[in-house]
């Protein structure tokens, strides 16, 4: 045997691993298509409570256009009556924007879940991020183990939602890091491995971080000097 390779592992141990490994991938599969028929469940609950909100809004608005023509057009009520389905509008369309943010967040669980189950069967080249802005044609290795682009590591490996987040792994791929840094690293992965509801979450949550932010612009501004130099802006932003 060469010296530093690998010692041979013994059959059974290597039956065992291999037994161990296709079990734990089982189980995530399993898991990960019960989330996502769980959550198709509360998507069709929401569209069925979106429909039933929406024509009681209708009803509302309906209400409120003939209590309006009775009262001033025909003065046959009194004009305070309108204002009954219009408090009652209001509270059905806040309740109604919160069953739409339910149903939105219950999509993003199932589309991260899809891609958890994309990337578990092999099946994720074309479904995310190709981080194609940061390759550098002129680096020592990121041509050759194919970092970005289509089918790159860095497709494979990022969910993050912000242009910071895409940069920091970029620069974590493009850089080698201390093994101090990497055991951190691994710490962080074993910690959050069984935190699946965790994960969810900030995956959901994350979508409305999703946005453009350049991150050397907000610094520049975020360290550039003051410029609302009369005290009363000062007052009147913190009054508002």
């Amino acid at each position: 045997m060469c010296q530093g390779s690998r010692p041979a592992v013994p059959d059974d141990a290597a039956v065992v691993e291999n037994l161990l490994m296709y079990s734990q991938a089982v189980l995530a599969v399993e898991e990960y298509r019960q989330r996502v028929k769980d959550r198709e469940c509360r998507v069709a609950r929401h569209d069925q409570i979106h429909v039933r909100l929406g024509y009681v809004r209708l009803s509302l608005a309906l209400v409120a256009a003939v209590i309006g023509w009775e009262s001033f057009w025909r003065h046959s009520l009194s004009p305070w009556w309108i204002f009954g389905p219009l408090i009652l509008f209001v509270f059905v369309a806040v309740f109604h924007s919160r069953i739409l943010r339910a149903r939105d967040l219950a999509k993003r669980a199932m589309a991260f879940y899809h891609h958890g189950l994309a990337r578990i069967e092999d099946r994720w080249a074309g479904t995310g991020q190709t981080g194609e802005r940061f390759n550098d044609p002129h680096h020592v290795y990121a041509a050759d183990l194919d970092l970005f682009g289509r089918c790159g590591l860095f497709e494979l490996l990022s969910t993050a939602r912000t242009r910071m987040g895409e940069e920091t792994l970029a620069g974590w791929l493009l850089s080698p890091a201390a093994v101090d840094q990497i055991g951190e690293r691994h710490a962080a992965i074993a910690e959050l491995r069984d935190q699946l509801d965790l994960r969810e979450d900030l995956a959901i949550l994350g979508e409305d971080a999703s946005v453009g932010v350049f991150p050397e612009a907000l610094l520049r501004w975020a360290e550039a000097p003051k410029q609302m130099k009369p005290e009363w802006i000062r007052w009147l932003a913190a009054i508002l």
